[in-house]
């Protein structure tokens, strides 16, 4: 079970378990582009999914793996205006087991919204991110082995492991697009000074659907930028499918920003150009991907892929709390989240 640094750390223990083996029954319906009568009809079909205050916020979003950070500490607030603002500096929760050291705020949509057979789906937003506290060029320290097997890095390490942490790794502002069925996912990363595309298949064990090992799963960032402190920008993933055909694209203000084809298939075995973080182990598959919910947050990212995978526990890298919370956090704004639904 994750054992998790945080004033709360049971409760917390408890809700993560709980999500991590759940059947994703959250979200609760599909939204299919003829089935709400607020879209724009023509081309393209578009509904907003701003929430104008708390309430509203709670019946469009749920914390699947609890308040985390909110309840060590962070805030949350809605405006009227449609902005969502999550502070946490600093993080305060962190976890030596999996993907969990990750999570420090999630909220993923309860409307789950259907891909066209031939066509695309898109969620976009607009984000401002400061991450106070991350620094230039950190090195992150552990040591090989299981989860929990080095508390403090004055203690002796027989197998020592370290990485360079992206500032977006330290601590980032995060929207997610998400296929519970699969695993698969897209996400930006934004920073005070950096934005980053990610591409992850989660493995069965994260999951708790279907049968995918290392074979299949894989996490690895596709580019990172730099961009200017303090600014707001706009995002959006769209994902397209159709005969011969399995893209998600990642725009930055309305320009391309990246893009990758086969999605399912990890972008080293692909011959994609990408960052180099993290090699994977499979050959993976291509998807064609039915549906997505919407996710944001504030992440870490500072593990070694394949994340403590049971599969292979000589990949095992145990990091102490003193490397993962080292007094960096995350203050982000999102505002016009739109989903937009492009039948061809």
């Amino acid at each position: 079970m994750p054992r998790f640094t945080s004033s709360f750390h049971p409760l917390l223990v408890g809700l993560i378990a709980v999500a991590a083996c759940s059947d994703r029954s959250t979200p609760t319906r599909l939204v299919a582009p003829d089935a709400v009568a607020d879209m724009v009809r023509g081309p393209a079909a578009k509904i907003s999914y701003d929430a104008k205050s708390e309430a509203e916020y709670l019946q469009k979003w749920a914390n699947i793996y609890g308040p985390l950070e909110l309840a060590a500490g962070g805030t949350r607030t809605v405006a009227s205006n449609g902005t969502v603002n999550v502070r946490a500096v600093p993080f305060h929760v962190g976890a030596d087991f999996s993907v969990f050291d990750h999570l420090k705020y999630i909220a993923v949509s309860t409307q789950e919204f259907a891909v066209p057979a031939v066509g695309s789906l898109m969620f976009s937003v607009r984000v401002e991110a400061e991450t106070p506290g991350t620094v230039p060029g950190r090195v992150v320290r552990g040591c090989y082995g299981a989860p929990f097997s080095w508390t403090s890095t004055s203690d002796p390490c027989a197998s020592p492991w370290s990485a360079v942490a992206l500032e977006g790794q330290q601590a980032g502002v995060v929207l997610n697009m998400i296929n519970f069925a699969t695993g698969q996912l897209f996400d930006w990363f934004v920073s005070s000074n950096k934005v980053f595309a990610l591409v992850e298949r989660l493995p069965s064990n994260v999951t708790g659907v279907g049968s995918v090992g290392l074979d299949r799963a894989y996490t690895q960032i596709v580019k990172e930028a730099s961009i200017v402190p303090g600014k707001k920008y706009d995002l959006a993933i769209r994902y397209s499918r159709g005969p011969g055909t399995s893209r998600v694209e990642y725009f930055l203000d309305g320009a391309l920003f990246t893009a990758v084809d086969n999605v399912g298939v990890p972008l080293d075995v692909a011959g994609t150009p990408y960052t180099g973080i993290y090699p994977s182990y499979g050959q993976g598959e291509v998807l064609s991907l039915d549906s997505f919910v919407i996710g944001h947050g504030l992440f870490s990212l500072l593990d070694a892929f394949p994340f403590q995978h049971p599969d292979r526990p000589d990949l095992s890298v145990s990091i102490p709390m003193s490397e993962r919370l080292f007094g960096q956090g995350a203050d982000g704004r999102w505002s016009r989240f739109l989903v937009t639904t492009q039948s061809k």
